[in-house]
């Protein structure tokens, strides 16, 4: 049984966590210097999040949207939420091809040293959303 049974608070918890993120100026100028379109493809519950890199602000879209993506990442959701929880290697998810990579990862692995905060807020995040305990992996 997956962590989500609906893709919609998974949405409203990485829009608040790229909001939070976005608070800190370093990460935010680091994403903005990456100039990135990227888009995720989630199964299980289905769905995408496009992360847009490429403006003074970045967006967060959940959704389809038009565009080319520099680089897309398609996964199950649980195995997004391990990352986020900081659960899981991405480099050997990569290898294994648990998460199965398109385009310029290597430009989008410069971003994870940066993003280390995500892994304490992402976890509050689901506390205040109530959406049970972490260890529900």
């Amino acid at each position: 049984m997956p962590y989500f049974s609906e893709i919609q608070p998974f949405y409203d918890a990485l829009v608040e966590l790229f909001k939070r993120l976005m608070e800190d100026p370093a990460i935010k100028q680091k994403a903005v210097d990456s100039n990135l379109l990227v888009h995720f493809v989630y199964t299980d519950p289905a769905g995408e999040v496009w992360v847009d890199c490429r403006s003074d602000e970045v967006k967060v879209i959940p959704g389809p949207m038009d565009g080319t993506a520099d680089a897309t990442l398609n996964m199950e959701t649980d195995v997004a939420h391990r990352f986020w929880l900081g659960k899981l290697n991405l480099i050997k998810s990569l290898t294994s091809e648990e998460i199965k990579s398109e385009g310029s990862v290597p430009k989008l692995l410069k971003l994870l040293p940066v993003i280390k905060p995500a892994f304490k807020i992402y976890p509050e995040i689901l506390t205040e959303m109530g959406l049970g305990s972490i260890a529900d992996v």
